[in-house]
């Protein structure tokens, strides 16, 4: 059975959000500055607003050259904004996000990004139709090179739910200066509360020592954009880089556990 409250709550939320997007207010230029300071090369999409009685939030969405990526500013009533969250993808919340952002919130937020995906897949060209409604789609280009092979499916576009299931995987943790083809790398998101915001990435070491990863720029297709040495470059001194193999299945392993 639905509970009420939260039934009004996404009602009332979506009321706001709707209410919001294109009014611009001081409280969402604020937001919207706060995120711009955060990543100054960064194009910046609002995507709405989300009300409660303890906070408003503002999503906006970000792309720099190939990386894409969400954050959520949370604005307490009498308090400065503040990012809530910044990622490739925020689903699944985890941790400290998880219990200050309400599980309503959290709802009307996949709505927002739904609606937005739906927004861009009526505005494609004919036969475009990769739009990814989580903005970012580096999990799932991953997934599709070795869930087939493996039997593993990484199943998100966070590189730090990528990253946690990558260390509690059937997985050998390698060094990223010197891994091998076949390797996932994978350098997470790193921000903080009055920014700065890194965005994360991650893709896996071609047999040509290439990386191949989702560009934002190509609505996520798998390119090679790095060599190995220009990925540590590019990422190790903000986000930290880590690589893994894959156990190989064997036939009394089949999913190589």
């Amino acid at each position: 059975m639905i509970n009420r409250h939260f039934v009004i709550l996404l009602l009332f939320s979506a009321f706001l959000c709707s209410h919001l997007v294109g009014q611009p207010t001081e409280a969402l230029l604020a937001a919207r500055a706060l995120i711009q300071r955060a990543d100054p090369l960064a194009n910046i999409e609002y995507a709405g607003a989300v009300s409660t009685h303890l906070a408003d939030y503002y999503l906006f969405l970000l792309d720099r050259k190939e990386l894409a990526g969400i954050a959520l500013v949370q604005e307490r009533i009498g308090a400065t904004p503040v990012i809530a969250a910044a990622d490739t993808s925020l689903f699944p919340f985890h941790d400290e996000t998880e219990r200050s952002v309400e599980k309503p919130v959290q709802d009307a937020i996949k709505l927002l990004l739904q609606r937005r995906t739906a927004a861009k897949k009526a505005q494609a060209p004919p036969g475009v139709s990769n739009w990814d409604p989580e903005v970012s789609a580096i999990g799932q280009e991953i997934d599709r090179v070795i869930y087939p092979i493996s039997g593993f499916r990484l199943g998100s576009n966070s590189t730090h739910e990528i990253l946690r299931l990558l260390r509690t995987g059937p997985t050998l943790a390698v060094n990223p200066v010197t891994a091998p083809p076949g390797s996932i790398i994978v350098s997470p998101t790193r921000s903080s509360p009055y920014g700065p915001i890194y965005l994360g990435h991650a893709g896996i070491v071609g047999s040509d020592g290439l990386i191949y990863s989702a560009d934002a720029r190509y609505g996520g297709a798998r390119t090679k954009n790095f060599s190995l040495t220009s990925w540590l470059r590019t990422f190790s001194g903000t986000n930290g880089s880590y690589a893994f193999l894959l156990h190989a299945p064997s036939a009394k392993n089949p999913r190589g556990l």
